[in-house]
């Protein structure tokens, strides 16, 4: 978007643009860009919020009228939080005695995944559809999936068979499979409809495999641990 804007920029017309990275427009430098603190996928804030979402564009567009380029503003207010009841999931994930055991933890991130399964399977016939599978296997792998991650995450050095992707990306993508099955088990509880950022919070908070598994994960794997585990979230 940036490189288009410098582009149109030199035919004679203006332009302006919402930044959701802004490490990644300092750097392109476009002509006028307004960053906005939302999360990913949301350049506009909370969907529903016409009013606010107007204020975003309004400012935005507001930068037309600066020639001192590049022209990079930040947008100073957060989204508001999405109107509703507030969402909580109510699976009691059970936590195990403290233990340092390998197998501890991957026996109470198994018990996990089948308490959350009927859920999982419930939102995918209603879709129609699930995200899981970027590791190259099936949701059937998961549980396969979840003990191999857990061996990792204790420092056994894993060389898991049947994947296309090398290690230690392949981490990576077993991780982002895990993530979505919680997701989107989580995602189709009847009743209220958690937003991303309360989806987020759940995983990486509440449960044995977002809020453990995942930083001992992370630890091992140190060049990918961005990668699995976003800058916003600490270890607790």
């Amino acid at each position: 978007v940036g490189g288009l804007g410098h582009i149109i920029e030199r035919a004679g017309v203006a332009t302006t643009q919402i930044s959701l990275i802004r490490p990644h427009t300092e750097k392109v430098k476009p002509p006028r860009a307004l960053w906005v603190p939302f999360e990913l996928g949301r350049p506009l804030g909370a969907p529903g919020d016409a009013d606010f979402q107007g204020n975003v564009l309004r400012e935005a567009l507001s930068l037309l009228e600066r020639d001192d380029t590049p022209v990079l503003e930040d947008f100073e207010r957060d989204a508001p939080a999405s109107e509703g009841e507030t969402w909580a999931c109510p699976v009691q994930i059970p936590s195990p005695v403290p233990e340092t055991e390998a197998e501890a933890l991957r026996d109470s991130v198994l018990s996990e995944i089948r308490m959350l399964h009927p859920w999982y399977d419930e939102g995918r016939n209603a879709r129609g559809r699930t995200a899981f599978g970027v590791s190259g296997k099936s949701v059937e792998a998961v549980e396969a999936i979840a003990a191999t991650l857990a061996e990792a995450a204790s420092g056994v050095e894993v060389e898991p068979e049947g994947f296309m992707q090398p290690m230690p990306v392949l981490l990576k993508y077993m991780a982002d499979d895990m993530k979505t099955f919680y997701y989107e088990a989580a995602a189709a509880r009847p009743g209220a409809t958690p937003s991303s950022a309360e989806l987020n919070d759940w995983f990486f908070r509440e449960t044995q495999f977002g809020s453990d598994l995942l930083y001992q994960l992370a630890e091992q794997a140190a060049p990918l641990a961005r990668a699995i585990i976003p800058g916003e979230y600490t270890r607790a």
